[in-house]
């Protein structure tokens, strides 16, 4: 069996990620507080949310309703200490619904927790409830670093597909520090 060696450039990257992470000149704090946000503009986030919501749908065997309608909340980034900055950076959280029989909602969110696992979203929090019937999926993707809800809802025989976004940073902007 070949044993792999590691190349030039992966060895280049690994020191500068070390130097990246150990913070170089500054703490680690700082490090973190002031680290390279993704870009993305607010119609593209937008867009994005809208795609995934429906493929939540659709591996749930549903179709997004029209009512109630979907929502859609961008709002400011606040830091661990409480700080935001003026820079432009956005968080998005976007909602949409589904028409569904109550007993139907635990089936379909199954699919959907099978469908998220392999597509490497960690479910961080999963219930059943068959005495209501019911159902509540929260999950976060680690790699692109977004959250997601799939969940029985008010009133009966809606179910609800939310995602919500990492901090974004709008192309051209100067990130701010802290």
């Amino acid at each position: 069996m070949s044993r792999l060696r590691p190349s030039r450039s992966f060895a280049l990257l690994l020191t500068f990620s070390v130097t990246l992470f150990t913070g170089g000149c500054m703490s680690q704090n700082d490090a973190a507080l002031n680290k390279p946000l993704p870009r993305k503009i607010r119609t593209a986030a937008l867009s994005w949310a809208k795609q995934y919501t429906n493929v939540m749908a659709h591996y749930a065997g549903v179709s997004v309703a029209d009512a109630p309608p979907p929502l859609e909340s961008f709002e400011d980034c606040v830091g661990q200490n409480d700080e935001v900055a003026d820079d432009g950076r956005f968080t998005l959280s976007y909602t949409v619904y589904a028409h569904l029989p109550q007993g139907k909602h635990i089936e379909a969110v199954r699919k959907v927790r099978h469908a998220l696992e392999e597509h490497a979203v960690k479910i961080t929090s999963y219930e059943e409830r068959p005495a209501r019937p019911e159902v509540l999926l929260y999950g976060y993707h680690e790699k692109e670093r977004f959250s997601l809800i799939a969940d029985s809802v008010k009133p009966p025989n809606l179910l609800r597909f939310s995602v919500s976004t990492p901090c974004f940073l709008p192309p051209g902007a100067e990130q701010q520090h802290f």
